[in-house]
C-alpha cells in the first residue's frame, strides 16, 4: 500500500512536470507567432507601398499602363512573402526571448529545468511550418507569379505606348529595339515625329511632319505625312529609301502574350530555372532554421540592458547573412564547381556560428574565452576590420 502511494506521488510529480513544459512550450510558441505576424505585416505593407510608388512612377513616365499596377503587385505577393517570412520569424524570436529576459519571465522556464536549447526545441515545429510554407512559395509559386508579372508588364501594345507619349520626351518601345519622339502632340496625332526601328541587322528611321494613329482589334496603322525614311543609319553612308507625302505602316498588336501561361504550368518555371536560381530558392527557406538558433542565442539580455538592445545586432546578422547569400548567387558560374558551392559555404559559416553560440552557453571554458574576446581591444579592432572588409566586398 505504501509502495503504491510512492508510485502515485512520483507519477503525480512527473505529470506536473510534463504539463508545465507543455504550458511553457505553448506560451512561447504563441508569443513568437504573434510577434512574427506583427512584424511580417509591418514589413509587408512597407514593401508593397514602396513597390506601388515605383510602379506609379513608371506609369507617370509612360512606361507602364496604370490599370496593370494592382495586378502586378498582387502577382508579386508570393515573392514578397518568401523573403519576409525568415526575417519576420527571426525578429519575432529575438523580440520575444529578449522580452522574457528583460521582464524576468525567463526564470519561469529555467525553474522548470529548461535551457536555451530547450527553447530551440520548442520552436522547431513552428519553424518547420514556416519552412514548408516558404519552400512551397519559393520553389513553385513565386517563380511562376514573378514571371507572370513580367509578362503582364510586357502586354502593353505599341499603340498604348504611343498614346502615353509626352511631347519632347523619348519613349522606348518595350517590345523591340526602338523609340519614338515627337515635338508636339494633338490628340492622336504627333507633330514632327521621329520613329526608330531595328530588326536584326537592319535599322530604319522615319521622319515625318505628322503622325496619326488608327487602332483596330488586331493591328494599328501609323499614317505618316510629309517625311522621309532612312535605312542603315549607323553605316558610313546611310541611304534615303524614300521621301513621301503620305505613308501607311501597319503594325500587329502583341496581345495575348499570356495565352501560353496557365495554372497547369505551375511547375514550369521552377523546373526550367538555372542551378543558381534553384540554389537561391532553396537557400531562403533554409535560413529559417539557422536564424532560429542564432535568434535564441543572441536574444539574451543582461540586467538593466533593455529588451531592444539586441535588436540592432540581430538585424545586422540578418543583413550580413542575406548579403553574403546574394553575393554567392551573383558569383555563380556554370563552368566553375567552386563558385557553385559558395551558397553552401555561407550557410555553413552561419550554422557554425549558431553551434558555437550553443557551445558557448553550455561550456564554461568557451564562455571565458568569449569574455576575454569582449575585453580585448585588439580583438575588437580586428573584428571591426573584418566586418568592414566584408562590407566593401559585398558592395563592390
Amino acid at each position: 500500500m505504501v509502495f503504491t502511494d510512492k508510485i502515485n506521488i512520483v507519477m503525480h510529480h512527473s505529470s506536473q512536470g510534463i504539463d508545465k513544459r507543455n504550458i511553457l512550450s505553448k506560451s512561447l510558441n504563441v508569443e513568437v507567432l504573434k510577434s512574427t505576424l506583427g512584424i511580417f505585416l509591418i514589413f509587408f505593407f512597407l514593401v508593397v507601398g514602396s513597390r506601388f510608388v515605383g510602379y506609379f512612377e513608371q506609369a507617370s513616365q509612360g512606361m507602364l499602363e496604370p490599370n496593370l499596377i494592382y495586378k502586378i503587385i498582387a502577382l508579386r505577393f508570393p515573392d514578397f512573402i518568401t523573403l519576409l517570412i525568415p526575417l519576420s520569424f527571426f525578429l519575432g524570436v529575438v523580440i520575444t526571448i529578449s522580452r522574457l529576459y528583460a521582464d524576468r519571465e525567463i526564470y519561469g522556464y529555467l525553474s522548470g529545468g529548461l535551457s536555451q536549447n530547450d527553447l530551440i526545441k520548442y520552436l522547431i515545429p513552428q519553424s518547420t511550418i514556416f519552412f514548408l510554407i516558404t519552400l512551397s512559395l519559393s520553389l513553385f509559386v513565386a517563380p511562376y507569379t514573378k514571371e507572370l508579372s513580367k509578362e503582364l508588364i510586357s502586354i502593353d501594345t505599341i499603340d498604348e505606348q504611343i498614346e502615353s507619349i509626352k511631347p519632347k520626351n523619348i519613349l522606348p518601345f518595350m517590345e523591340s529595339d526602338g523609340f519614338i519622339y515627337a515635338q508636339d502632340k494633338n490628340g492622336n496625332s504627333l507633330e514632327n515625329a521621329v520613329i526608330f526601328l531595328k530588326d536584326k541587322d537592319l535599322s530604319s528611321i522615319v521622319l515625318a511632319d505628322k503622325l496619326s494613329i488608327k487602332s483596330s482589334n488586331t493591328s494599328i496603322q501609323l499614317d505618316f505625312e510629309d517625311g522621309s525614311i532612312y535605312q542603315n543609319i549607323f553605316d558610313s553612308s546611310p541611304n534615303i529609301i524614300s521621301e513621301f507625302g503620305e505613308l501607311k505602316m501597319p503594325l500587329k498588336k502583341s496581345r495575348n502574350q499570356l495565352s501560353g501561361l496557365s495554372l497547369s504550368k505551375l511547375f514550369d518555371y521552377s523546373s526550367q530555372s538555372s542551378r543558381s536560381a534553384m540554389q537561391w530558392n532553396v537557400s531562403i527557406p533554409l535560413t529559417i532554421f539557422t536564424l532560429l538558433i542564432l535568434g535564441v542565442q543572441f536574444a539574451k539580455v543582461e540586467p538593466r540592458q533593455g529588451r531592444l538592445s539586441v535588436l540592432l545586432p540581430a538585424v545586422f546578422i540578418y543583413i550580413l547573412y542575406l548579403s553574403l547569400l546574394i553575393l554567392a548567387r551573383e558569383s555563380f558560374e556554370e563552368n566553375s564547381v567552386n563558385t557553385q558551392n559558395y551558397v553552401w559555404y555561407v550557410h555553413s559559416i552561419f550554422v557554425c556560428l549558431g553551434l558555437f553560440s550553443i557551445f558557448k552557453s553550455n561550456f564554461n571554458k568557451t564562455s571565458k574565452l568569449a569574455t576575454i574576446i569582449k575585453k580585448s581591444n585588439f580583438v575588437k579592432i580586428g573584428l571591426v576590420i573584418v566586418v568592414t572588409l566584408i562590407f566593401f566586398w559585398i558592395i563592390k
